[in-house]
Order: structure tokens, then C-alpha cells, then sequence
């Protein structure tokens, strides 16, 4: 047996293992948590996980799920991440367009990538609907905009890269297997932390994305940092969640 093939198999089995972890933790919180589930307030539908400790939140996570996905799957990110953030409440917001080819998923935005100036126009909509949502969230639960951070992945990572960047005070950003839809005519951008996330092996959203964000954003003097998981597809590792959770303590100052 080869040391790449045990290798492979070693990590295999732990994924496996994460992923049966998961599933059992997250059907148990979910059954335990308090759970509000909303349709159609300004547009969106959401699914909101209060505090793990039973208190009154401190801040809040907005989580933007991928393409084909949907908050409900997308939930166990923030069932997780409140084992580190206890005093945080999680907002996982529903993407508004249905997707033609999954019939149970959603999408943020439907300009195909080759189309950069519509789809530039289409992110900006969007983004400006989810910032009068936001503010309103942020009102109802007495958080301040310095307490919110967003936490996207994949086609929702990009989403949450815009929103970030261009709102005042937002606490911080994670972008995992998602990249920055850079805009050339754009000189001056707002600067939370950022944290983008990316494995050497992604299929779907090639490594040199992140890179190329990267760069876009630390030439705009955004604070950004880049980690790349060797190894790891499109997908979120077991090192990903617990890269967030500890980036997210320090944005919002949990360990204060």
C-alpha cells in the first residue's frame, strides 16, 4: 500500500467521521435550539439560531449558503460555530432565485460569469436589498453594524464579499471556496477583516481565484488574509469551521 493511497484513505475516514459528527450534533441542536423560521420579510426568507447560551445576543452571523443549497443545510455552519460564538445569533438567509437544474436549491445571482458587467449590476441590486434586511434585523435585536459579521461560501461567499466591502462598520468577512468580484473602476472600498479560505484542490473554483482576490483586495488596503487547505475539493473542512470560529472571535471580541 502507497503512502499517497493511505493517505488518502486516512483522510477519507475522518471526513467520513466529521461528517456522521455533524449530522448527530446538528439533528440534536436542532431539535434543542430555538429556532425562528421567517418567509418572504423584504424579499428573503431566513432560518435564525439564537444563542446557544440562552442569552440575549451580542452579535449576529449572517451566513450566505452556496449554489443549490439552502439555509436549512446550510444551518449546521452556524449549530457549529455557536459552540464557539455562544452569545451570537446566526441568520441563515434563503438565496431569491429557485435553481432550474436542483429543484430544493437556491442561487444568489443568475448572469453567467462570463458576463462580468451584468453580473456587476446584478450583485449591486442585490446587495442593496440585503442591506435594508440586515439593518432591519440589526434594529429588531438591538446589534450594533460593528457586532455583524458574514460568512459565505461558494457563489454565497461572493455575495458576502460584496456586502461587506461595501457597507460601513461590518465586524468582519469569511469567504470559503469563494472569490471577490473585483471591479476595476473601484478605488476606495471599506475595510473589515477578511478571512477568504480555499482548498488546493477545488474542482469547482480554482485556487487562483482566492489568489487573485487576495491581491485585488490587500492593493485596496482591505485587511485581508488568505489560507489555503491542502487537499481539500469544494467543499467545508473540519479545519475551515474552526479557522471561522476563531476569526470570528476576534472580529467580534467573544474573548473580551
Amino acid at each position: 500500500m502507497s503512502y499517497r493511497y493511505l493517505a488518502f484513505l486516512v483522510r477519507s475516514l475522518l471526513f467520513f467521521f466529521f461528517f456522521i459528527t455533524t449530522f448527530a450534533l446538528y439533528q440534536f441542536e436542532i431539535l434543542s435550539a430555538p429556532l425562528q423560521i421567517k418567509r418572504k420579510e423584504n424579499h428573503f426568507s431566513n432560518l435564525l439560531l439564537l444563542p446557544a447560551s440562552g442569552k440575549k445576543p451580542d452579535s449576529m452571523v449572517v451566513l450566505f449558503h452556496g449554489y443549490g443549497d439552502n439555509p436549512e443545510n446550510f444551518l449546521v455552519v452556524g449549530v457549529l460555530l455557536g459552540q464557539i460564538l455562544p452569545n451570537t445569533l446566526f441568520v441563515a438567509i434563503e438565496g431569491p432565485i429557485s435553481c432550474k437544474n436542483i429543484p430544493s436549491g437556491k442561487q444568489w445571482l443568475s448572469t453567467p460569469k462570463n458576463k462580468k458587467p451584468q453580473l456587476l449590476k446584478e450583485i449591486k441590486n442585490l446587495t442593496q436589498s440585503l442591506n435594508q434586511y440586515l439593518d432591519n434585523l440589526l434594529k429588531k435585536y438591538n446589534i450594533s453594524t460593528e457586532k455583524m459579521a458574514l460568512v459565505g461560501f461558494s457563489q454565497g461567499a461572493r455575495v458576502a464579499l460584496h456586502l461587506g466591502l461595501h457597507r460601513p462598520k461590518c465586524g468582519g468577512i469569511v469567504a470559503l471556496s469563494g472569490s471577490y468580484l473585483n471591479d476595476p473602476t473601484e478605488k476606495n472600498l471599506f475595510q473589515p477583516p477578511v478571512l477568504i479560505i480555499h482548498g488546493t484542490d477545488d474542482q469547482k473554483a480554482p485556487l487562483s481565484l482566492a489568489r487573485e482576490s487576495y491581491k485585488n483586495l490587500d492593493a485596496l488596503k482591505v485587511p485581508v488574509t488568505l489560507i489555503t487547505l491542502a487537499g481539500v475539493d469544494h467543499d467545508i473542512a473540519p479545519e475551515e469551521l474552526e479557522l471561522t470560529g476563531e476569526f470570528l472571535k476576534e472580529c467580534l471580541s467573544e474573548k473580551n
